[in-house]
């Protein structure tokens, strides 16, 4: 299943999922399209279980960070990193394909994922208080409402990806830091 996983995101990165065929997916996992469809029964459901594996292996990730021992900046820094190379390691097309799997099912993801990010998101900021790195006067929701606004603001089309990749540390610093 990890091959068949692998090929699929493979594929997911270079074209668009209405043009990924079974026969495609099987040759590049080398395995029969039989296999396939046993363990997945359709495309679709190939296809969403492989984006679903790949974004909670991804949540894992920032989990081992968030509960890590690192100090709350390093932590932050260590975050940013991650998900920076993981969004070079993803294409465009590999988000509109994403996106077009949300659109066809709004149930796609989890509906508890936003929450359960927002909690892993609180951990940090709490990791970062507890530190005195954090004002304790800014309430919890005050904070988690700064982050999607950030967030949001760095998903902007005005924002080029390339200058986010090349100031990437820098605009971390800034978040960090304040404009001091």
């Amino acid at each position: 299943m990890k091959n068949i996983e692998a090929a699929t995101l493979e594929l997911l990165n270079q074209k668009d999922i209405s043009n990924i065929t079974m026969d495609e997916i099987a040759k590049n996992a080398g395995v029969s399209k039989v296999t396939l469809f046993n363990y997945y029964n359709t495309k679709e459901n190939l296809m969403n279980t492989t984006i679903q594996n790949f974004l909670a292996s991804v949540q894992e990730e920032y989990e081992r960070l968030v509960e890590s021992d690192l100090p709350f900046e390093q932590t932050y820094i260590e975050l940013s990193q991650y998900k920076m190379k993981k969004v070079q390691s993803m294409t465009a097309i590999f988000f509109h394909n994403v996106m077009q799997q949300y659109t066809n099912d709004p149930t796609f993801f989890d509906k508890d994922a936003q929450e359960k990010s927002d909690q892993l998101l609180l951990s940090l900021l709490h990791k970062g208080r507890k530190e005195g790195k954090i004002n304790p006067a800014y309430s919890d929701e005050v904070l988690v409402m700064f982050m999607h606004i950030f967030t949001e603001g760095l998903k902007s089309k005005a924002i080029n990806s390339d200058f986010l990749m090349n100031y990437g540390a820098q605009i971390s610093q800034m978040f960090l830091n304040g404009l001091r």
